[in-house]
């Protein structure tokens, strides 16, 4: 049956990389899973998390409410911070902080007025670690999405709610090829130039996988992280010891 048999899972970004795995981590595991991206006919919902506005409806919306959302939607983009225009640092927010707390506000809402406990778990980077010679507005975002994870943990831990982050490293994603090729235009050089020093230098010595990330998601959600809540943990190969 396996041990999310009778659950439901909602997961964003879930059409490729972390939030695919993830999704497919939990289904394997038993859970009923709504993939949500907006790439239509990719996942079970087709939804653009920019409208933000309508993310409350779109919760309530839903058949049954998640027992565990994952926040694993997000974007990224690649360039020196006097170059950062601000539309697009405002959309890195909308997406990466926005969307994920109104996610998380109106799954929480309707999980207490139906009288349920749940989970969340947002993917955060451990780039909200560190300061971003290109990616300021994304590390900014994701240490945000840390900072608002200990607050909702705080604020729905009365009500069974546990809130939880993972902070990937490099990990063997699209999105990360995407940002080693955008990284590489910024400097002039071949996209695989950008990863191998910073590789090189992991005490793994190697990129993480998506499927790394989904069991760290699927132990938080699970009854073994019954006692865990408001934590960020890095999954980064060492990157970042903290």
């Amino acid at each position: 049956m396996g041990e999310f048999a009778g659950k439901t899972v909602l997961v964003t970004g879930a059409a490729q990389g972390i939030g695919q795995a993830i999704a497919e981590a939990f289904r394997a595991e038993g859970a009923t899973v709504l993939g949500l991206d907006r790439q239509a006919g990719a996942t079970e919902i087709t939804f653009d998390l920019s409208e933000v506005s309508g993310i409350h409806a779109l919760i309530d919306g839903l058949e049954t409410c998640p027992d565990v959302l994952v926040n694993a939607a997000g974007i990224c983009h690649t360039r020196r911070m006097l170059d950062i225009d601000l539309p697009s640092f405002e959309q890195t927010f909308r997406i990466n902080v926005t969307a994920a707390f109104a996610l998380m506000q109106a799954t929480a809402a309707r999980l207490i007025r139906e009288g349920r406990t749940g989970c969340v778990i947002n993917i955060a980077s451990n780039s909200g670690f560190v300061p971003k010679l290109e990616q300021a507005d994304y590390g900014a975002s994701k240490a945000a999405l840390v900072s608002l994870t200990r607050s909702a943990a705080l604020s729905l831990g009365p009500s069974g709610i546990r809130v939880n982050a993972i902070a990937p490293g490099i990990i063997d994603t699209p999105l990360t090829q995407s940002i080693a090729v955008q990284r590489g235009e910024v400097r002039g050089v071949a996209p695989e130039e950008t990863l191998r020093p910073v590789i090189a230098n992991l005490p793994l010595g190697r990129m993480g996988q998506p499927e790394e990330i989904a069991q760290m998601a699927v132990f938080l959600a699970s009854a073994r992280a019954a006692y865990i809540t408001g934590q960020t943990i890095l999954v980064d190969g060492g990157q970042w010891m903290r």
